[in-house]
């Protein structure tokens, strides 16, 4: 009896030990080698010239509100009715162009940051490339 509990035995202490000698046989082996996919980069310019368009922008509009400030000031204290009038009106101009430059601006910077850090470039449709184990042109659908 005490050699068919010793065979149990062996049997359960193989088969604990059978994975462990295979994970060490892998681990001898050397990591195979996976290449990355090759990212092209493209220019950011159109993305650095639209946030720094829509920083253009909401810095303008600031200028905007000082100017209908300005105007509105004026038209307070003007006393002729011709002169009230014109300055009334170039006050609302200028706060209306203040408002729409810093809608503008905010647009422009939510896009450029967008199009900076979000959006992926799209794949090329078009490839020309000079191989011997490709075509040279690509049309990719």
């Amino acid at each position: 009896m005490n050699g068919g509990r010793f065979a149990v035995l062996a049997v359960l202490v193989g088969t604990l030990l059978a994975p462990a000698a295979r994970a060490l046989a892998q681990a001898a082996e050397p990591f195979p080698e996976v290449p990355l996919p090759h990212t092209r980069s493209g220019s950011h310019a159109l993305a650095n010239l639209t946030l720094l368009s829509g920083a253009a922008l909401i810095g303008s509009s600031f200028v905007f509100e000082h100017q209908a400030d300005e105007a509105y000031d004026d038209y307070l204290a003007a006393t002729d009715a011709a002169t009230i009038t014109e300055l009334y009106d170039k006050s609302q101009r200028l706060d209306h162009y203040s408002t729409a430059a810093l809608i503008g601006g905010e647009v422009l910077l939510a896009t450029g940051l967008w199009m900076r850090f979000l959006r992926h470039p799209p794949p090329e449709r078009l490839s020309l490339d000079w191989r011997p184990d490709r075509c040279a042109l690509a049309w990719r659908f």
